[in-house]
C-alpha cells in the first residue's frame, strides 16, 4: 500500500477524530459556520459525483471505450440501489449525514437515549464503510474528489457526534473512542474492497454506483432540504465555489487519458 493511500486514510481519520478536542471545554462551533461548512461539502460531493465518479463508472478495459449497454443498465440499477439504502440509513442516523439533528437546534429528529445513539453510530459507520468502498480503484489511484467530499462532508456530521456526547455527559475519552470507531470506517471500506473483493471492473463499477447514489442523496438532501432551501446571494456563491473546487480537483488519470 503506497504512501499516498495511507495519508489519504490518516487524512480522514484525523478530519473526524480532531473535533473531539471541543469536549473539555464544551465549546461549540457557531451554528452559522457549520451552516456553511455543510452547503460548501454538499456542492462539492454533488460536483465530484458528476465530474469525476460518473466519468470513472462507466470506463471498460479499454479507457478510450465505453462499456456495452447490459452494463449501463446495471450502472443505472446500482445508482439506485445505492439511493435506496441511504434512504433506509437515515431510519438509523435521522439524517446525521446531511447535518441534521444537533441538539442544540432541538430538532426533532435530533437522536435522544443511548439506545438511538447506538443505532445512530451503527447507521453511520455503514454508511461511511460504504463510501470508502471505491476511494482507491484497482490500479492504486485515489479519487480525489471523493476523498476530499468525504473529509468535508465527514466534519458536519463529527460536530452533531460531539454535540451529542456532551449532551449526554460523555468522557473525553469514550467521546473521543466512539469518534474514532466512526472515522476508521471508510479507510476499513476501501481496505476491504482493495484486498477482499476480487479485482473484476464490472463489480468495481457497480460498488461505484452503489457510492454515487449514496452521495447524491446526501448532497442533494444538503442543498434542498428545509434547512437550505431559501435563495440567498451568499449560498449561491458558496455553491458556486464549491463547484469549482470539484472541477479542479484531479480525478483519476484513466478518465483524461493519462498514464
Amino acid at each position: 500500500m503506497s504512501t499516498t493511500i495511507i495519508l489519504s486514510y490518516a487524512l480522514i481519520i484525523l478530519g473526524i477524530v480532531v473535533w473531539a478536542f471541543l469536549i473539555p471545554g464544551r465549546r461549540h462551533v457557531s451554528p452559522k459556520l457549520m451552516n456553511y461548512i455543510n452547503i460548501f461539502g454538499g456542492a462539492f460531493l454533488f460536483a465530484s459525483c458528476f465530474i469525476n465518479l460518473v466519468p470513472h463508472m462507466f470506463l471498460g478495459e479499454d479507457p478510450y471505450r465505453f462499456v456495452t449497454p447490459n452494463l449501463h443498465f446495471k450502472i443505472a440499477a446500482a445508482v439506485m440501489v445505492g439511493f435506496l439504502i441511504q434512504l433506509l440509513l437515515e431510519r438509523l442516523t435521522s439524517g446525521v449525514e446531511h447535518g441534521q439533528g444537533c441538539p442544540e437546534d432541538n430538532h426533532p429528529s435530533a437522536p435522544k437515549g443511548q439506545h438511538a445513539i447506538a443505532a445512530l453510530l451503527i447507521g453511520l459507520c455503514i454508511h461511511a464503510f460504504l463510501e470508502g468502498m471505491p476511494m482507491v480503484d484497482l490500479d492504486g489511484d485515489i479519487h480525489q474528489g471523493l476523498l476530499y467530499g468525504i473529509v468535508l462532508h465527514n466534519i458536519p456530521i463529527a460536530l452533531v457526534l460531539v454535540a451529542l456526547f456532551m449532551s449526554h455527559n460523555y468522557s473525553f475519552w469514550r467521546s473521543l473512542s466512539l469518534l474514532a470507531i466512526f472515522a476508521v470506517m471508510t479507510p476499513l471500506g476501501s481496505i476491504c474492497n482493495l484486498f477482499l473483493i476480487p479485482e473484476n471492473e464490472m463489480l468495481q463499477s457497480l460498488i461505484m454506483g452503489v457510492v454515487i447514489g449514496i452521495l447524491l442523496h446526501v448532497s442533494v438532501s444538503i442543498l434542498f432540504d428545509h434547512h437550505h432551501n431559501t435563495f440567498s446571494w451568499g449560498k449561491l456563491a458558496l455553491i458556486l465555489v464549491a463547484f469549482v473546487a470539484a472541477y479542479l480537483t484531479p480525478g483519476c488519470p484513466e478518465i483524461y487519458g493519462i498514464y
